[in-house]
């Protein structure tokens, strides 16, 4: 097929997360903290080895405080009593990408703190263990927690249902958002466990506690589903058994409803190898992909770990050429027949390279005219692997292109493409 795809380097990360934690700043909790007392979520989460464990100096290498975006919505009301679940993205010297963590807290009253309050939290004294299948800190006294600043944003990290399987302990706690259809298309309300899909690996649930204050709000046929990734295990605290779930906060976690996607998609990119089209601009540039045949104009099928970004479990994306002053597209050659509500692709830059833009655009006679759809998007500055999305309107016969657009030798690098859906209207 994390945006980028996260951790294609995940192994190697998590051999060097010691070396590499200690020389990442935070980017999004700028308060300062004394040398030595201030510990990263990745750090913490690695300090459970499977039972549960009272944090100390011993046991967090010295460290004695977290910091971290509060992302849940204690007005919501869609998490347990006296919880709230905390993200830190630190900003790490490798090139592929900064690390986003989260983890629950669970204190000895009810938190009030909200949606965006930057927090440091000393932790000495608290329990690291699994509850419900989320790894949770618990005890912690509200002497202990103290505001840093409000009003910030945490990052929200698009996904798959196949990257979300193949990488779920990076997704923990974190906010992610989904663009899946209900596999029971008639489920009601949002309350309860509703399965949700969008053929890129199993079902997982979106998942509203009966007192949440959007249980009552009406399940989608299809939407975008953002809200705090998490296990859900009812029955015990560890994670066999457990559902992986994606938990709204609000009614306004739910966006971009829409028909169901279209039978075989998404364009994942993944068949034919990268050989079959290697060159960015020779012969036809035709390719049959999955969906049927494709024009890569100035594009090719990449593969380089740690460079090109892709989804996993999928190991290539699309990679548009760099410097030039023509338009470079990724091209259907075929149409879908029963209308479009809604078109997603995930994109970013190619390495470290310069910022670039591109444009969706749409035929409906064929090919033979092309028309622009909403307004040209510039690949992020960051290393994030992002999701576009594009709300349409289309009846009958519609087919779609990927303009990368032309601008010179300055702000346009490569860029990257994959998981490319058209939803049916």
């Amino acid at each position: 097929m994390n945006m980028q795809t996260y951790f294609r380097l995940s192994l190697t990360m998590l051999v060097l997360s010691a070396g590499l934690s200690s020389c990442m700043k935070e980017d999004f909790n700028t308060s300062e903290g004394k040398v030595g007392e201030m510990i990263t979520l990745l750090d913490v989460r690695q300090a459970y080895k499977g039972s549960e464990v009272t944090l100390n100096t011993a046991s967090l290498n010295g460290g004695t405080t977290i910091s971290g975006i509060v992302i849940s919505d204690k007005d919501g009301k869609n998490l347990p009593a006296n919880s709230l679940v905390l993200q830190q993205t630190a900003a790490s010297s490798n090139s592929f990408t900064d690390m986003t963590r989260g983890i629950v807290i669970n204190m000895t009253t009810e938190p009030a703190y909200a949606v965006g309050d930057s927090l440091h939290i000393n932790v000495t004294g608290g329990k690291l263990g699994r509850v419900g299948g989320n790894l949770t800190i618990s005890g912690i006294t509200a002497a202990q927690v103290t505001v840093i600043a409000t009003g910030k944003t945490a990052l929200v990290r698009p996904v798959t249902l196949g990257k979300l399987h193949s990488t779920m302990e990076y997704y923990e706690s974190t906010l992610v958002s989904l663009n899946a259809d209900a596999v029971d298309p008639a489920a009601g309300t949002l309350a309860g466990s509703k399965q949700v899909a969008d053929q890129t690996g199993d079902a997982v649930y979106v998942y509203t506690r009966s007192a949440a204050t959007h249980a009552s709000e009406p399940m989608p046929v299809s939407a975008q589903f953002t809200g705090i990734a998490a296990r859900l295990n009812e029955s015990s605290n560890d994670t066999f058994n457990s559902k992986k779930v994606i938990m709204p906060r609000n009614a306004a976690d739910v966006q971009w409803q829409s028909g169901v996607m279209y039978s075989g998609f998404p364009e994942s990119f993944e068949s034919p190898e990268v050989a079959a089209k290697s060159s960015y601009n020779s012969g036809t540039n035709m390719v049959t992909l999955k969906t049927g045949s494709w024009t890569l104009l100035q594009g090719i099928l990449a593969n380089t770990a740690a460079s090109d970004r892709y989804n996993e479990p999928g190991k290539q994306c699309i990679r548009m050429q760099q410097n030039l002053t023509t338009v470079g597209t990724v091209q259907m050659n075929f149409d879908v027949t029963e209308g479009a509500s809604k078109v997603t692709v995930f994109y970013g830059r190619y390495s470290t390279d310069a910022r670039s833009q591109f444009r969706l655009e749409a035929s409906t006679n064929g090919g033979t005219t092309w028309t622009t759809v909403g307004s040209t998007i510039t690949a992020p500055a960051d290393k994030e692997f992002r999701q576009a999305v594009w709300m349409v309107n289309y009846t009958g016969n519609v087919r779609f292109r990927l303009a990368k657009l032309g601008l010179g030798t300055s702000n346009n690098g490569r860029l990257n493409f994959d998981d490319f859906v058209i939803y049916k209207k």
